[in-house]
């Protein structure tokens, strides 16, 4: 299928990406992306074959956020309401997608694009990326849960000042609050994503979607909730028949074959 602001891709079995493909504006997120990205991701979602889905842009930047030209010329509440809902749609279809979800960052995330990179359940980010909550700059505020996002990672603190001040964090210390998981050389960032998605895409499809909900849920639950959810879901697990043979590999020293 065509789009104009991305790529959707098969780069290998189980393995598909999605490149965020505007490289002249530094990927803005807008009304067609999202349109877009939401169909993307619908069909990766549904596709059996698509076990792992990567997330990255084309050119020096993974996105910079909102489109600030298209934002600027929005001349009615309505229209920058429609821009602001567009970014949210996004958002949350990023936040809501059930199988594994990697963000390859190729460059700087910045504004509302960093709330899509924190959604994302792994990053691997180039030694060159950076990380850009810099709304205040051009007198904004967080959008896109970009505030949610940040304190959750950092706290409420380090949220503050790095938001406050306008900060943008080079790749080592974005690693260092833990807001990347990894941070490789650019040249093999790409081999580095796929090296990881291979191996999740061998994992037990049901668990991983149960285990990435299970922690979602536990960001706005108590400890007795929680763990009647896990149980909950452990005994769907306990039933399956990848658990069946997880045990057999596990007796048998060798590795296991999910289906």
């Amino acid at each position: 299928m065509e789009f104009k602001t991305l790529i959707y891709e098969m780069k290998e079995e189980k393995v598909a990406f999605i490149t965020l493909n505007r490289p002249e504006k530094f990927n803005p997120l807008n009304n067609e992306l999202a349109r877009e990205m939401k169909e993307a991701m619908d069909m990766a979602e549904k596709d059996e074959d698509v076990r792992v889905l990567v997330l990255t842009g084309a050119g020096k930047a993974f996105s910079a956020g909102g489109e600030l030209s298209v934002l600027e010329a929005a001349d009615t509440v309505g229209k920058k309401r429609e821009i602001l809902d567009s970014v949210a749609m996004i958002i949350k279809t990023v936040e809501s997608f059930s199988k594994p979800l990697i963000a390859a960052l190729n460059g700087v995330a910045a504004g509302s694009g960093t709330a899509l990179a924190q959604l994302c359940d792994i990053i691997v980010a180039s030694d060159k990326a950076r990380f850009a909550p810099n709304f205040v700059n051009v007198a904004l505020v967080p959008d896109g849960g970009a505030s949610w996002c940040l304190a959750r990672r950092v706290g409420y603190q380090k949220a503050a000042e790095l938001m406050l001040t306008g900060t943008v964090l080079d790749a080592r210390e974005a690693l260092a609050l833990g807001i990347y998981n990894r941070v490789v050389e650019h040249e093999r960032l790409n081999d580095e994503v796929l090296a990881l998605a291979r191996s999740l895409a061998q994992g037990p499809a049901k668990a991983m979607a149960r285990i990435k909900m299970l922690l979602k849920a536990s960001l706005s639950s108590n400890l007795d909730t929680q763990i009647e959810l896990e149980a909950s879901c452990q005994l769907l697990a306990l039933s399956e028949d990848d658990f069946a043979e997880g045990v057999r590999a596990f007796y048998e020293k060798r590795k296991p074959s999910f289906k």
